[in-house]
């Protein structure tokens, strides 16, 4: 049998891969969140693309959702901000009635409406999946899939008091 021969440049390249231990990553991640572009709408003339935000805006979107994903469902819907002691996360279940956005074509019917509060009125707009239709609708309960970006807090109008 002839020895085998040994490749440098694999070894070397072998040797730099991380070493993090990917069953301890997945354990870490499971029960966060995570968000999904895969029904982004931005053809309603109420919400906005990406292009249409600034550079601070488009910032302090990455800045959220970083922060976001390192906690779970449960941690947003209790976590409190400004004065009136205002959710982080809000879900509404229903589609508002009281919205400039339409209901669109592409978003299973039974979803779960949501939004995530960003700064002043900015407003990240999506849904999550019951528990109950995960498996019919072939989608997961803990992402966060992202429909709407919604700057000027156009998708659940509150009556002027």
């Amino acid at each position: 049998m002839t020895p085998k021969k040994t490749n440098p440049r694999k070894e070397r390249f072998l040797s730099n891969l991380p070493t993090q231990d990917l069953v301890s990553d997945i354990s870490d991640v499971k029960g966060k969140l995570s968000f999904s572009f895969k029904y982004f709408d931005a053809s309603q003339e109420a919400g906005q693309d990406f292009k249409d935000w600034n550079d601070k805006q488009k910032q302090e979107l990455l800045e959220k959702l970083r922060d976001y994903s390192r906690e779970s469902k449960v941690f947003w819907l209790n976590q409190r901000v400004g004065g009136g002691g205002l959710k982080v996360l809000e879900i509404y279940g229903d589609f508002p009635k009281n919205s400039d956005f339409e209901y669109p074509k592409h978003v299973p019917e039974k979803v779960r409406w949501a939004r995530f509060r960003m700064e002043s009125a900015m407003r990240l707009v999506g849904f999550f999946v019951p528990e109950d239709a995960v498996t019919e609708l072939k989608l997961s309960s803990d992402i966060f899939y992202i429909v709407f970006l919604d700057k000027d807090h156009r998708f659940y109008k509150m009556e002027k008091q």
